[in-house]
């Protein structure tokens, strides 16, 4: 069966690739396509589903989907909109699914009996789309309804923004007519397929109040300001409220149990004007096995490639699925074949993507409150000023917890779609880079607007300028980098749009004048973020002079290369990224961090290639000074001895006045290693694979531990990084391992050395973990117990998790 699947999928591949190849038959440039290809998408990841358009900032449309059991008077407390984990779902989430082309997004409601699948899907130009809603009951039996409110608004207060219902002369299909400056003119549709509305046998008339009568589609048009859309869950509940409270005032007898549908449907109560915000709700008799059908088609009025009919958007949905399928399996080669590891991987990929947003707004920054140097309390961010609007291309660590710009997250999710669509990975990190200021800062986190605020702890919304987070971004976009070179190296760069490409969307992969145009572009500002980062978080040796000279280490120390977290705690360092890891106590302001050093490490490597690309000599040979230097102080300063591993360092107290180093064995500890910044013949690295080998220390059945078990604050306190297993850090110790002991990839079973014999059972171990948990949850998770290897935090954590996928496809 496996073989005729993969006989099917190379089929499939070959027709996406004509349907590709049909976009590019214009002429289209390589800006062009990836505009086109990118234009529509569900870009609102907090939504179980939200679609607007990227790059369309000023008049987007926008549509969003809720539904509930509006038969049970109670039912509006299961109003589902924003993706939440107190909903309880038995499962949410897409299966298959790539931003350029569509997807599948199934969704099991038990609450309100509900399974729901969500099909996206676009024409071959991209510039129109459709979705369909599929709808079954989970068990018919239970006499439910299935109420589906569809909203949509085309934003732009003005006569140039319009959207608006027209005739369609049929009760099963609703039509819009709409316009924007940015979209031009374009058609909606919304067509019941299948399904039977609600209507009781018993009751001649289901119309309880006028305009409420659940056995017809309900439209109410009104004005909604555009910074306010994304309340349309709470409008609708407020004038749903209003509604009832009426009907149940003027009505003189009891209302039958039969029209509470009717009762939980909307009006215009308000008799407001029409307006560019619209609400549509149908509400299906759940008790039909078949289930329901519903569609909504987008058509541009001036593009020819229209979508039609049902038909069409059957024949489209059927060409994202394979199309999807055949570019999955295209890029990611598995050892095993067994239906349910495949099936996780593609839905574990595809919530990666799934959960790529575009965001507008405007975000909160403090530059006023300077941090406490002195006695490392947490000072709180109380001068916020709104600064903007900027937008931001990105994906989101879980839609649930975190749909947001996470810059420390955001390099390790590119790490994973790099793999898939090199080009994707490239717009998202040129997204992000556009966000560096003049003064070379970029937010931790980026909230922008107030939807994306509205999922926010508020002690989080607030960014300083005094804080970094680890140049993730820098550690991705070197990783693209080290892609092109090699592919120069072998001669295999190839002019844009020429047979001999590799892949449609890996063209800055093998295009050297794409290439360099991305990397001209983005030098100065990486450039700023490079000395800002480096300055900010600069550590001075005044402290250490004596110490250092005292211990004979003096003059192989590059005093301008030491390097501390700004704005650590007592008992956090969230600037880090690693919050609660154990750092030296009491903290003190000549502390040294081996991680920031690392990571300084990193941005300079990644620097030294883009000056090559460009060749750049002088800026080549001035990082390549810097990184020399840097890798000297990781050993020569941060390196004990005793340990065997890397370790942060201060001078002692008062009575102490000695270099002393602060040793937790952990992802820090091991940092330099997974992040190759050790010399390939340094000795240093069987200590390293030691430790990491260790059972009685880091090594796991589920995976390389945060913390040692006999480190005195393991498991202790938050115990959010002292301890649990995660991904990020894991997958950057199996890439260390291929880096510096090529042989661990080898199938000769005879050399199986330390080295090989760790990559082995870490890679396994990691597979078994994420895969089992998914298997009995549905879920990916932040991080897993290292006792037990149960998936705990956030569940449906789809962002670096999803390097899962990568160990799983190499090799």
């Amino acid at each position: 069966m496996l073989v005729i699947e993969i006989l099917l999928n190379l089929f499939h591949l070959f027709v996406g690739t004509l349907a590709s190849q049909e976009a590019f038959s214009n002429d289209l440039s390589f800006e062009e396509y990836t505009e086109q290809s990118l234009l529509w998408a569900p870009y609102r990841p907090n939504c179980y589903f939200g679609l607007r358009p990227r790059n369309v900032d000023n008049t987007p449309f926008q549509l969003g989907i809720m539904w509930f059991d509006n038969s049970r008077t109670d039912g509006v407390t299961r109003l589902r909109h924003f993706v939440d984990q107190g909903d309880h779902l038995n499962k949410y989430g897409w299966d298959i699914y790539d931003p350029r082309l569509g997807g599948r997004e199934i969704i099991i409601d038990e609450d309100n009996n509900l399974n729901l699948t969500i099909y996206f899907t676009k024409s071959h130009s991209g510039q129109n789309w459709a979705v369909r809603l599929h709808g079954e009951p989970i068990d018919a039996k239970r006499e439910t309804t299935a109420s589906i409110i569809l909203y949509m608004n085309q934003n732009g207060e003005n006569q140039d923004s319009k959207l608006f219902k027209v005739d369609s002369g049929s009760s099963k299909l609703t039509k819009f007519h709409g316009s924007s400056p940015e979209l031009g003119e374009y058609d909606i549709s919304i067509n019941r397929n299948s399904g039977k509305l609600f209507k009781s046998s018993s009751l001649s008339s289901m119309e309880v109040a006028p305009g409420c009568d659940a056995s017809k589609a309900s439209h109410l048009s009104m004005n909604i300001p555009d910074d306010s859309v994304w309340k349309a869950k709470d409008v609708f509940q407020t004038i749903l409220a209003d509604s009832v409270k009426s009907i149940l005032e003027n009505r003189l007898e009891d209302v039958h149990t039969s029209l509470i549908p009717s009762v939980f449907t909307i009006r215009n109560i308000y008799s407001l004007p029409p307006g560019n915000f619209h609400y549509l709700q149908n509400t299906f008799d759940n008790s039909d096995p078949m289930g329901f059908d519903l569609d909504v088609v987008y058509n541009k009025v001036k593009e020819p490639e229209k979508i039609s009919s049902s038909e069409d958007v059957s024949n489209l949905i059927s060409r994202t699925l394979n199309e999807v399928t055949a570019r999955f399996n295209k890029h990611f080669q598995f050892s095993f074949h067994d239906r349910e590891h495949r099936k996780f991987a593609m839905e574990t990929l595809s919530n990666l993507l799934g959960g790529i947003g575009y965001f507008h707004g405007k975000q909160l920054v403090d530059r006023i409150t300077k941090l406490d140097e002195d006695t490392f309390r947490e000072v709180p961010l109380i001068h916020p000023e709104e600064e903007g609007p900027l937008s931001l291309f990105t994906s989101v660590p879980s839609r649930a917890a975190f749909p947001r710009g996470f810059y420390w997250d955001e390099g390790f999710h590119l790490l994973q779609i790099m793999d898939y669509d090199f080009d994707l990975a490239v717009e998202i990190c040129l997204s992000w880079f556009e966000l560096i200021e003049d003064s070379g800062w970029i937010a931790r986190e980026v909230i922008l607007g107030d939807e994306a605020r509205s999922k926010v702890p508020g002690r989080f919304a607030v960014q300083n300028p005094h804080i970094a987070n680890p140049p993730t971004l820098l550690l991705a976009f070197s990783e693209m980098l080290d892609r092109a070179i090699n592919q120069e190296n072998q001669n295999s760069m190839n002019r844009f749009g020429e047979e001999e490409a590799n892949d449609e969307n890996n063209q800055l992969e093998t295009n050297s004048e794409l290439l360099l145009a991305y990397a001209r572009k983005i030098y100065p500002k990486l450039l700023k973020h490079y000395n800002w980062f480096k300055s900010s978080q600069q550590s001075y040796l005044d402290d250490y002079l004596d110490v250092l000279e005292e211990d004979g280490i003096l003059d192989k120390v590059h005093v301008n290369e030491t390097y501390r977290w700004r704005g650590r705690t007592v008992t956090h360092c969230l600037p880090s990224g690693m919050d609660d890891y154990p750092r030296a106590q009491p903290p003190d302001d000549s502390e040294l961090d081996v991680d920031a050093l690392a990571w300084v490490g990193v941005m300079t490597r990644s620097m030294r290639q883009i000056a090559h690309i460009l060749a750049l000599e002088e800026d080549e040979q001035m990082y390549s000074s810097i990184q020399s230097h840097i890798v000297d102080n990781l050993d020569v300063i941060h390196w004990s001895e005793k340990d065997g591993y890397y370790c942060d360092v201060t001078v002692g107290g008062e009575w102490d006045d000695q270099r002393s180093f602060s040793c937790h064995a952990g992802y820090i500890s091991i940092l330099p290693f997974a992040l190759k910044l050790m010399p390939k013949d340094s000795p240093k690295l069987e200590q390293i694979v030691s430790l990491l080998s260790d059972s009685s220390k880091l090594f796991s059945e589920y995976g390389i531990l945060s913390l040692s078990r006999d480190d005195e604050y393991f498991g202790k306190d938050e115990n959010y990084w002292r301890g649990p297993i995660w991904m990020n850090i894991n997958y950057l110790v199996l890439e260390a391992l291929k880096f510096y002991y090529p042989e661990v990839v080898s199938k000769d079973k005879k050399a199986l050395t330390p080295a090989k014999k760790l990559y082995q059972a870490l890679k396994q171990n990691l597979i078994d973990t994420v895969f089992h948990n998914w298997k009995k949850t549905g879920y990916c998770y932040e991080q897993f117990n290292p006792n037990t290897g149960k998936g705990q935090g956030i569940e449906h954590f789809t962002g670096w998790t999803a390097l899962i996928v990568n160990v799983m496809g190499h090799d």
